[in-house]
């Protein structure tokens, strides 16, 4: 059984709140669950992971693609930005075309390097089905597919869901911004994609706002709504790793 596990967030569809779901979910797997975690924003250029965390990165996973190929503790521990949560990020560089550089090998490379170091490293992967986007879906264990409950929403994730070939690794779908009036309810929409619904993220605009805006994970914040939903999306998750045989990781040893 693997020794970590890799989480990938994605989504077919801009705006539905994927990076904000990636940054808590590992704010909680670190403080709530006690797993050393890391968050990698492969967004290169357009990742605001960093500002979701309110943390001032020094470096990001750019400074580590000359090293790739020798890849030591030592490189990760200089790259990496500490959250008060527990949480380790892997912040994406400033500049947009970076992205062409990390190609599959590359990213096996590093997942493979941060495996060592960390017993859970997720995912925040930009929108979209880019070579590095491709790369990461295989990649990773568990994939966490973000939508909103709308049609063009529905709509693309059914295609980017079916787009990938059929592999046992788990898909969950995790639908956000829901509430009264919505066209589909989450049974109607997991059937329709034939994918497990994972969470039902509620419509809570004060928790997202003051998230965005300072910086504060509501899943830490909030007992009740979006936090207390993105807390059980962080369990719900785990129990996929471990239902599927992935991945067993007992708090007590660390």
């Amino acid at each position: 059984m693997k020794r970590s596990l890799v989480i990938g967030v994605f989504s077919a569809k801009g705006g539905v709140g994927k990076s904000l779901i990636a940054s808590n979910l590992g704010a909680v797997f670190a403080e709530r669950h006690k797993i050393p975690t890391v968050l990698v924003d492969l967004a290169a250029g357009l990742g605001g992971a960093d500002l979701l965390l309110d943390v001032q990165p020094e470096r990001t996973w750019a400074a580590l693609l000359p090293v790739m190929d020798e890849l030591m503790p030592q490189h990760l521990e200089l790259a990496v930005t500490p959250h008060a949560s527990g949480l380790h990020l892997l912040a994406s560089p400033e500049v947009p075309d970076l992205h062409a550089d990390m190609q599959r090998p590359t990213l096996e490379a590093l997942l493979a390097a941060l495996g060592q170091e960390y017993t859970l490293v997720l995912l925040d992967v930009p929108t979209g089905l880019g070579v590095l986007n491709v790369a990461a879906f295989h990649l990773a264990d568990i994939r966490l597919v973000v939508m909103t409950p709308d049609a063009p929403a529905l709509r693309a994730t059914q295609r980017y869901v079916g787009g990938f070939a059929q592999s046992e690794k788990p898909v969950g779908l995790v639908l956000n911004q829901y509430g009264r009036g919505a066209p589909v309810n989450p049974k109607e929409i997991g059937e329709h994609i034939n994918r497990p619904v994972y969470a039902v993220l509620p419509v809570d605009s004060s928790a997202v706002w003051a998230n965005i805006s300072y910086g504060k994970p509501c899943a830490l914040k909030r007992r009740r709504g979006l936090g207390h939903a993105l807390r059980r999306l962080a369990s719900a998750t785990l129990k996929a790793a471990k239902r599927n045989a992935l991945w067993e990781y007992d708090s007590s040893s660390n």
